[in-house]
């Protein structure tokens, strides 16, 4: 069993803390290639509204479910079930840990901040230009299975393809911390940098902490840290 906590470092309700709880899940699973879940939850109104039961009419939550709708395509069978919280020891504990201190996580747990809403990280940057990036022959994969001529070349992207998944048109990137990075077009990467440079400008951060700061974001392109050593220098010069 991984045990996983996970803090959220913004304002929110329960309803939405659990669907940020489960929007990580679904992530873990699907990073170790889980194909069939089982989902337990102890909040009714977010297991009825997954399940279908009930209807997502506020706007958060149809936002939230969007999300996991879009992820729960990528298994082969799932069920979801109601789990009483006072049943439900094992989240009750790992909830008390999430509400104190890092220094204080046990060693053998899994740790996680998240300080932006999921839905907020996945609209941040609207998709913008058409040029063919390498972005493309990836999505064009996972979208028709299409595979370039050369068969070397199919070879690479089939291979490069098993580390990403598309949800609602938008390809993210999977990791086991974070498990879905959002990939950026060049425009858009440029647009993360100066969003992220912002928080941590004054403080003589180098390259590499402004590329962990955009993974904290949750977002990713392949010359992320190259970019943001580069980044740093031009604002070092200023």
């Amino acid at each position: 069993m991984i045990e996983y906590g996970l803090k959220l470092d913004f304002p929110t309700m329960n309803n939405e803390a659990e669907y940020e709880a489960l929007i990580i899940g679904l992530g873990m699973a699907r990073a170790m290639k889980d194909k069939n879940l089982k989902i337990c939850g102890d909040s009714r109104l977010v297991v009825s509204q997954v399940t279908g039961e009930f209807e997502a009419k506020d706007d958060t939550m149809a936002k939230y479910l969007r999300v996991v709708k879009g992820i729960l395509t990528q298994f082969n069978e799932w069920y979801q079930e109601h789990v009483p919280r006072e049943e439900n020891t094992t989240e009750d504990a790992l909830s008390q840990f999430a509400s104190s201190e890092i220094e204080n996580y046990p060693r053998s747990i899994y740790f996680q901040v998240l300080k932006t809403p999921t839905i907020h990280v996945i609209n941040l940057i609207a998709p913008v230009g058409v040029t063919c990036y390498w972005i493309d022959p990836i999505k064009t994969h996972l979208k028709s299975g299409w595979l370039p001529d050369d068969a070397q070349e199919a070879c690479k992207l089939s291979v490069r393809a098993l580390r990403y998944s598309l949800i609602e048109g938008l390809l993210y990137k999977r990791s086991f911390f974070i498990p879905y990075l959002k990939c950026l077009r060049p425009l858009e990467a440029e647009e993360a940098l100066k969003e992220a440079h912002q928080g941590i400008y004054g403080q003589h951060l180098g390259g590499r902490a402004l590329a962990h700061k955009i993974t904290q974001l949750g977002f990713y392109w392949p010359t992320m840290l190259a970019d943001a050593k580069d980044f740093v220098k031009k604002y070092d010069r200023c």
